[in-house]
């Protein structure tokens, strides 16, 4: 596990000995991160990497450019690496690293004043539970989901990796811009729905 391109390229990070955090593979990092540089959602973006294990994707994206990034996980073992990891890599003053739960945090974030900018430009959800096996479940995690694109800037997105054979989530208020697959992996990208659901949708260059 290492970063792919930036001013911390080629710099190994380290992973829980386990795979509660499903980490992402390099060769399907290196896929998402360039469509997201090229779409524009790094650079000087504002990243939120929400269950975010040992900071995989969080520190690619501030590798990449991005001008800051909140991660959260609540394992602290995995958080002790993550600060490691920020330290190796040098970016630690770019990141606010929460031992906290995603859901709470998520709901704390939304309490504060609303910014007519929203909180985030780019949201990298990456749970570590597995989709199919949670259909008892489904619809807390939709609205988790919701909840999280409420933090969006109006034209921010948000990135899902799920299972291939997953049925897609239905998050309220969101809109899938763009669904992918990549061997057992599915990769969905949220936008703000419009508020109205007749509009013609606005060409966009992102995901």
């Amino acid at each position: 596990m290492r970063v792919i391109a930036g001013t911390a390229r080629g710099v190994p990070l380290k992973t829980v000995p386990d795979m509660d955090t499903r980490p992402i593979l390099d060769r399907l990092k290196k896929s998402l991160f360039s469509m997201l540089d090229a779409a524009g959602l790094l650079a000087e973006q504002r990243v939120a990497d929400f269950y975010s294990g040992t900071g995989t994707l969080g520190i690619e994206a501030l590798s990449r450019g991005a001008a800051n990034c909140l991660f959260v996980e609540k394992r602290r073992d995995a958080v002790k690496l993550l600060h490691e990891n920020l330290a190796k890599t040098r970016l630690a003053e770019h990141a606010d690293v929460r031992c906290a739960d995603v859901s709470v945090t998520i709901q704390g974030l939304l309490r504060e004043p609303a910014k007519p900018e929203g909180h985030f430009d780019l949201i990298l959800y990456d749970p570590p539970f597995v989709f199919s096996r949670e259909q008892d479940s489904r619809a807390a995690l939709d609205a988790e989901l919701a909840a999280a694109g409420r933090l969006l800037a109006p034209e921010g997105r948000l990135m899902l990796r799920a299972e291939k054979r997953t049925e897609p989530p239905a998050p309220a208020g969101l809109a899938v811009t763009r669904h992918w697959t990549d061997g057992p992996h599915a990769m969905f990208f949220f936008g703000k729905a419009p508020a109205d659901a007749a509009a013609p949708e606005t060409p966009s260059t992102k995901p």
